[in-house]
């Protein structure tokens, strides 16, 4: 583009931008299976590089393109990797990466209807679905978030709000009593964000301790609640989670929901990942008991496979987010028997991250996103199997997901671990030390962490570390639709490498 031509560009040269844009990615997308998973980068390095000054005069469009493929691809984490078995960073659809460039051209602010009638309505409309998925009545209802953390800060907020109506004005120093909430001591660390957030302190989160599967402790639950309200507390919330982040484990939502109902208490489900199950027939069993809770976050940015950012927040009560947030906001314009989703959350300001969820479901359907989701557990159930059949590694908890955490034994496979079966597990934390290859003795859980380290130097597979049910462990997720079982395979051969070089095991 000639100078000046940025803002007044013709059609035919946004769309050779657009069509070298477009080579770029396909070129991306083939080569992900053959890149590896970390850059060969350090910190300084990346910082070095982009140290610029500010742009005073233009460079044309076609140069930035290929500084971009050269410099800005090599130098990321290629999340989408089939290889990448880490965090909920999905390889996003193709219609979704695009949905992106159609919403930023149309550039509505979906906190109002009057400026994004379309993107309103198809707002609307995927909430619905998504409440649909879940299980809940067609009066329920909810908006879309930037993912799953806001997604609950927004959903304890109306929780508070409905449980406790005069904290909306009066604040919480103007309660009669401090209010607590419940949630498993496997909880993502958003829902302690939350209370800090809302003002309720940290101290507030009371957390329920969890059997040897990672499940919340019913009973527990039941006691604490009791033990609070004769302690001049007012429990207001209990939080279920479905699909905890470091094991994939479901807690019993049917059971909390017993709880919440008999407690007289809002009923908060964290599905942020593992909302993506419900669209499968056959995994939806596991989480009965959802479709009571009063409120859920679920993220398609996760099992959805779009890119950042689409979470979203749905109540059963399709009012209760607007009882929570509305506003008289004189300087917009207000429409009658429309919805403004300024009213159901946190944002004014909203992107149209509803476009890509819309395209992508159109494209794909419930259907095959839940057989999707059905072949991904298959394969984490799987890959377990194999890894642990030796009885030298074992799973620490169930697969109920497509996450897995495993821990090696090496020489204590008889701390607990029983061979063949992805669902025989560790009995509790073996803390003898072991002799590492160089002599050193090292208790094992730092024998799992050096285990990762050494996965990751070479840089071709990423997976993690993680503390669960008091033992520390590897966690190994199926998240790219790009992963085969021959991927797996190649990670249960790193693995064992890695284990044998570092403790010298055969």
């Amino acid at each position: 583009m000639t100078l000046g031509a940025p803002f007044d560009a013709a059609p035919d040269e946004v769309s050779a931008l657009g069509d070298a844009a477009a080579a770029i990615i396909a070129r991306h997308f083939a080569a992900l299976p053959d890149l590896p998973v970390i850059p060969a980068v350090s910190p300084a390095e990346t910082f070095r590089r982009f140290a610029e000054p500010v742009p005073e005069e233009p460079s044309d469009w076609r140069a930035l393109l290929e500084r971009f493929e050269h410099e800005v691809v090599p130098l990321s984490f290629h999340l989408p990797s089939p290889r990448y078995f880490g965090l909920m960073n999905p390889t996003p659809l193709p219609i979704a990466v695009f949905a992106e460039a159609l919403g930023a051209a149309l550039n509505q602010n979906v906190g109002a209807w009057h400026h994004s009638p379309a993107a309103t309505a198809i707002e609307a409309t995927v909430v619905r679905w998504l409440c649909s998925i879940v299980g809940y009545p067609d009066a329920a209802f909810g908006s879309l978030t930037s993912g799953g953390s806001l997604a609950n800060t927004t959903g304890l907020k109306i929780a508070l709000a409905a449980q406790l109506p005069a904290s909306k004005t009066a604040g919480l120093h103007g309660l009669p009593q401090r209010p607590v909430l419940y949630a498993s001591a496997e909880a993502h660390f958003s829902i302690e964000k939350s209370a800090n957030i809302l003002g309720l302190g940290t101290d507030a989160l009371r957390r329920v301790p969890v059997d040897r599967d990672a499940r919340a402790d019913v009973a527990a639950l039941r006691g604490m609640i009791a033990a609070d309200r004769a302690a001049g507390l007012a429990p207001f919330c209990v939080v279920g989670v479905a699909g905890v982040t470091s094991n994939g484990v479901i807690d019993p939502l049917d059971a909390l929901a017993d709880v919440a109902a008999e407690s007289r208490l809002w009923y908060h489900v964290d599905a942020a990942y593992g909302a993506g199950g419900l669209m499968s027939d056959a995994l939806k069993p596991a989480y009965r008991g959802i479709e009571r809770a009063d409120s859920i976050t679920v993220d398609p940015h996760k099992w959805w496979h779009l890119p950042y950012p689409c979470g979203a927040i749905l109540t059963r009560d399709g009012e209760a987010g607007r009882r929570a947030f509305v506003h008289e906001a004189v300087y917009i314009p207000e429409t009658a028997d429309a919805i403004e989703f300024r009213d159901h959350g946190l944002a004014g300001s909203r992107p149209f991250s509803a476009l890509k969820l819309w395209l992508a479901m159109k494209c794909v359907g419930r259907r095959a996103y839940g057989r999707h989701a059905e072949t991904q557990v298959a394969l984490t159930r799987r890959f377990a199997a194999e890894l642990t059949k030796d009885g030298d590694w074992a799973c620490v908890t169930p697969v109920d997901t497509a996450i897995t955490a495993v821990r090696y034994l090496g020489g204590h496979g008889g701390t607990g671990a029983r061979s063949g079966r992805a669902d025989q597990r560790t009995s509790g934390p073996a803390d003898d030390p072991q002799v590492t290859a160089d002599g050193r003795r090292l208790t094992a859980d730092a024998v799992q962490d050096r285990i990762v380290a050494r996965v990751l130097a070479g840089r071709r597979h990423w997976i993690s570390p993680t503390t669960t049910v008091g033992t520390r462990a590897i966690r190994v997720m199926v998240i790219s639709y790009l992963t085969r079982w021959e991927h797996l395979q190649e990670l249960i051969a790193e693995l064992r490498r890695a284990a044998a070089a570092e403790v010298g095991a055969g």
